[in-house]
């Protein structure tokens, strides 16, 4: 059986009635926002056709509707179409909106949904001319000016059955050269002689007139044309300008003139009326309609110089006393004139220290100023700095090394504790006093070496002091060693190597115990007077004493058990260079190459030179040679001979009878330039004992006949022919 519920109750009903209008409502909106329209077409609305604009006019704004299927309103799609003109020299199109650009006709487009339609457009000027005209009169398209001339002009705009229009305020108005001329709605204003073109555009249409403008005159002249000259003090001097018409017509424009100066501290000018205010040069010049004229003035100071005293910069702590300045001024041969009083004194920084009318300086804050004096055109400074008041101070180094002639040392920085516990550098503050001053003294404001000794300088600032002790030495010039290179076993002591300086007057100091050492490697441990190697490699061990350093090779290694040279006797010639050969034989067995490691020594460095391994002999001798390498020697005995280059016989042929003797000596020369007697030593033959025989280079003829007699020495060959008859 079917059971109907009850009907809602009658105070329902109108509220049901609401919740469904809105419920259709939304389902409107869903329907058209989810809804593909079917445009059907597409039309203009309301435009004009043809449709007309006008160049520099307003643009026209053209909408498109679009039809609906089973709709009966019509949707804007404006903003949707796709626009296009046919010509976009003489109309634009954006988004419908038209803007005139030429004269003459296009046709625009929109296209939306495949729908098109066009509108014919014809682009015109709003007026037919406009003209430039002054008094109602229009103006020549050019003109001659004046400069001073007053030129105000209308623009007309002329359309045929209207009457004309003054558009002189809503046109554009330019000029094409505003240093000459500049315009503004008409009104002209001539600036300098020169041609522009004035133009005025209104509504697409444009006027000019050329103006060229000239000055009504033809110079202008002050009365003094040459040099101004005043001295600082002096009183104003007044100028005339007259200018000169075209018309040669003289007139005083001195009132009318603009006046300017091309230093306002040096001097001004006002209407002719020239001021000195400061010392230095300007030029004066007055300008009027285009011509202009200049004198140069001169302000030269009423005193040569001035001095100050105290001169130097001034370094004063902030509770010391004033310090008091005095100027004079000065002239050639005559007598300073003392103008401490008159002078205008001035403080840059009045927080650090004040100046009074009287030279006296304040210190009045931590910091620093210039105090100025100036007085007539001359001036003079002097740098002051005020300093904190300090607890106690402290030297930047308390030993220093100087040298004997050296007349500018510069003193350690000295650094002060101030009351506020904070640290500033007070070396200029410092006064130092040396303890021995015919070692160490200040001359002519520095400080100067004189000779070889030992002072003490006490620096001092009120109750504090601080002391550095100075070495003098002589001019230092080199740091040699004498070793280049050092072996050092893994974990033994090896002495360090011996320094000495060489001084510029020659004197030579063993300073091994001055030096400073630094070494580049952690493997070498320097605890003087001795090395340590920790493990093997090769460090550089420097030394340095007085700006002087020198460098030593270190090797760490094992221990060398025997040293091995390839030839203890060798035989060298003259003016070569050799490399030696040493073998260094370790405790484990290895071996490794010394000669270029060890330290070599010889006893005559007059027949050679040794560096590294190369030895490279210079003349003929015998000398020795002993190089050493942990300890161990070994001595090389060396000979130095040259070689034969060259032999020469007394004679080189010979015509003997039979029976009789000749004596033939030969000459060596040596590598070197040594020359000797070779002939006993030489090697005699005959090419045939049946003509002669020879000995000794003398030759014994036996029997008609020829032959070669033959002296041989070091491989070196000559001959000599003999012929008996």
């Amino acid at each position: 059986m079917r059971t109907n519920k009850p009907a809602a109750p009658a105070k329902f009903r109108p509220w049901l009635t609401f919740l469904l209008a809105i419920v259709l409502t939304f389902s409107s909106f869903a329907g058209l926002a989810y809804a593909d329209d079917v445009v059907t077409g597409i039309s203009f609305d309301n435009a004009p056709s043809p449709a007309r604009i006008y160049i520099d006019d307003d643009t026209l704004q053209v909408d498109v509707v679009a039809s609906i299927s089973g709709s009966s309103s019509q949707k804007n799609v404006t903003l949707d179409a796709a626009w296009t003109t046919s010509n976009s020299s003489i109309v634009k199109v954006t988004s419908g909106q038209l803007t005139a650009i030429a004269k003459g006709s296009a046709t625009i487009s929109a296209t939306y949904k495949g729908f098109k339609v066009s509108l014919p457009v014809t682009v015109d000027y709003l007026y037919d001319s406009v003209t430039i005209k002054n008094d109602g009169t229009a103006v020549d398209s050019a003109i001659n000016v004046k400069l001073g001339d007053e030129l105000d002009y209308d623009l007309i705009a002329v359309k045929s059955g209207s009457a004309d229009q003054n558009v002189t305020d809503d046109a554009t108005w330019t000029s094409s050269d505003a240093d000459v001329a500049t315009v503004e709605d008409g009104k002209i204003k001539l600036l300098a002689a020169g041609v522009t073109t004035i133009t005025a555009k209104f509504k697409g249409r444009t006027d000019t007139v050329k103006l060229t403008v000239a000055s009504p005159y033809k110079s202008l002249s002050l009365s003094n044309n040459d040099l101004l000259e005043f001295t600082y003090g002096d009183p104003t001097e007044a100028l005339t300008a007259t200018s000169l018409s075209t018309e040669s017509v003289s007139s005083d424009v001195t009132g009318k003139a603009t006046w300017t100066t091309s230093s306002a501290t040096v001097a001004t000018v006002d209407k002719g009326v020239v001021t000195p205010v400061g010392v230095g040069t300007a030029t004066i010049t007055a300008e009027y309609l285009g011509v202009s004229s200049s004198v140069t003035v001169v302000v030269r100071p009423a005193f040569e110089a001035m001095r100050l005293t105290p001169k130097e910069d001034q370094h004063i702590l902030l509770k010391e006393s004033p310090v008091p300045f005095t100027a004079v001024v000065l002239n050639g041969d005559d007598a300073p004139l003392d103008v401490t009083a008159k002078a205008t004194w001035t403080s840059s920084n009045v927080f650090a220290a004040t100046v009074s009318k009287e030279g006296l300086v304040s210190p009045k804050g931590i910091g620093a100023t210039v105090i100025k004096a100036s007085y007539m055109g001359v001036t003079q400074q002097v740098n002051v700095t005020v300093y904190p008041s300090v607890s106690s101070l402290t030297a930047a180094k308390d030993k220093m090394d100087a040298y004997v002639d050296d007349d500018n040392v510069t003193l350690p920085k000295v650094s002060a504790t101030t009351i506020a516990d904070e640290t500033v550098d007070v070396s200029s503050v410092v006064t130092w006093t040396s303890s021995d001053k015919d070692i160490f003294d200040k001359v002519d404001g520095k400080w100067k070496a004189k000779k070889v000794g030992k002072v003490t300088l006490t620096g001092a600032i009120q109750s504090k002091s601080v002391t550095v002790t100075v070495n003098v030495h002589e001019q230092p010039l080199m740091l040699s060693s004498d070793q280049e290179n050092l072996s050092v076993v893994i974990g033994k002591d090896t002495k360090l190597p011996t320094i000495t300086m060489t001084y510029d007057s020659g004197n030579e100091e063993d300073v091994t115990s001055l030096v400073t050492w630094k070494s580049s490697s952690a493997n070498l441990i320097v605890k003087a007077p001795n090395v340590k190697g920790i493990k093997a490699s090769a460090v550089t061990l420097t030394a340095t004493y007085l700006g002087k350093s020198t460098s030593i090779r270190v090797t760490i290694e094992e221990e060398i058990t025997k040293l091995l040279v390839d030839n203890l006797a060798p035989v060298y010639s003259p003016a070569r260079t050799y490399t030696l050969k040493v073998t260094g034989v370790y405790k484990s067995g290895k071996t490794v190459s010394l000669a270029s490691k060890m330290n070599w020594t010889m006893d005559s460095e007059e027949l050679a030179t040794i560096k590294g391994s190369s030895i490279k002999t210079i003349k003929e001798g015998t000398f020795k040679l002993t190089g050493t390498y942990q300890g161990k020697s070994v001595v090389i005995s060396v000979s130095v001979i040259g070689k034969l280059k060259k032999m020469t016989p007394s004679s080189k042929s010979l015509t003997m009878a039979p029976a009789a003797k000749e004596t033939v000596n030969v000459t060596g020369e040596y590598e070197g330039g040594r020359v000797g007697d070779v002939t006993k030593a030489a090697l005699w033959t005959t090419g045939n004992n049946k003509v002669a025989t020879v000995e000794d280079g003398v030759i014994t003829a036996i029997a008609k006949g020829s032959t070669y007699v033959r002296a041989k020495v070091e491989g070196k060959t000559i001959s000599i022919h003999v012929s008996v008859k």
